[in-house]
């Protein structure tokens, strides 16, 4: 799909790649509704590039709902919605976490997706055509035994992401899941890494990452990956699971940064 002339709803988009893409897929002709749940960041990212916004809990249906009709009242019916919007929680390494922070972490990372879908599929379906594209993680191949809820979370989401494509593919509506490794955005700095951790060596910066979703729109592709990193990990589960689930344990047991 090229994004000239589309109408594209972008949440997260107050900061970090969400606020990349939206002045990307703007510079591409697309246009843009920013959403976010902080106010001040929507205001400053829609003054920036002409957009519209609205801010609010994207985990609610109330607000999915909401942000669909300012779309439609603004450009019309959407063409491309991109759940991106993400929260990574505390880590808490071999702690299962209360049960408040797994709520919080499905309603933004799986819940604010199907919310999405409920709200546009139907409209793309009857054209014939649409794009549902959403962000997960490397970690939804691998797994993150630091933080629990943002794993099993991720998980969830490119389950999520692969059910919408069998069932809605076939109708015209074309689906992608993107799994970046780390990336310089405040959620990866928030963390605290120090300036020489090798995640912060390989990390793509937002405007890279944006330039790589155009790229990847383009060719329509289901999984988007920004390193080689996502397609190893499948290989060494599929070649054998135990060993995968030992070397893995190994590596979070290991000093950080090593």
């Amino acid at each position: 799909m090229k994004l000239d002339g589309k109408v594209v709803v972008v949440t997260g988009s107050g900061s970090g790649i969400g606020a990349a893409c939206a002045r990307r897929f703007t510079a591409a002709g697309a246009k843009v509704v920013v959403t976010d749940l902080d106010a001040a960041k929507v205001e400053a990212v829609t003054a920036e590039i002409g957009a519209v916004g609205l801010a609010g809990d994207i985990g609610s249906p109330d607000t999915v709902r909401a942000v669909a009709e300012l779309a439609r009242r603004s450009h019309g019916e959407i063409d491309v919605w991109f759940s991106n919007a993400g929260i990574t929680g505390p880590a808490r390494p071999g702690d299962l976490k209360p049960d408040a922070d797994w709520e919080q972490a499905f309603r933004v990372h799986v819940m604010a997706h199907l919310h999405a879908a409920r709200e546009v599929a139907p409209a793309m379906v009857a054209r014939g055509d649409g794009y549902l594209l959403s962000t997960a993680s490397v970690v939804a191949m691998t797994t993150d035994a630091r933080n629990a809820t943002y794993s099993v979370s991720k998980h969830a989401a490119l389950a999520l992401a692969e059910w919408l494509a069998v069932t809605y593919r076939p109708q015209g509506i074309k689906v992608s899941c993107f799994c970046p490794g780390p990336m310089l955005t405040p959620m990866l700095l928030s963390e605290g890494f120090p300036a020489d951790h090798p995640a912060l060596a390989r990390a793509l910066t937002p405007e890279q990452v944006a330039d790589l979703l155009v790229d990847a729109i383009g060719t329509e592709a289901f999984l988007i990956l920004d390193s080689p990193m996502g397609r190893d990990e499948l290989r060494a589960k599929l070649t054998d699971y135990d060993a995968w689930i030992d070397t893995t344990a190994a590596r979070f047991a290991a000093p950080a940064g090593r």
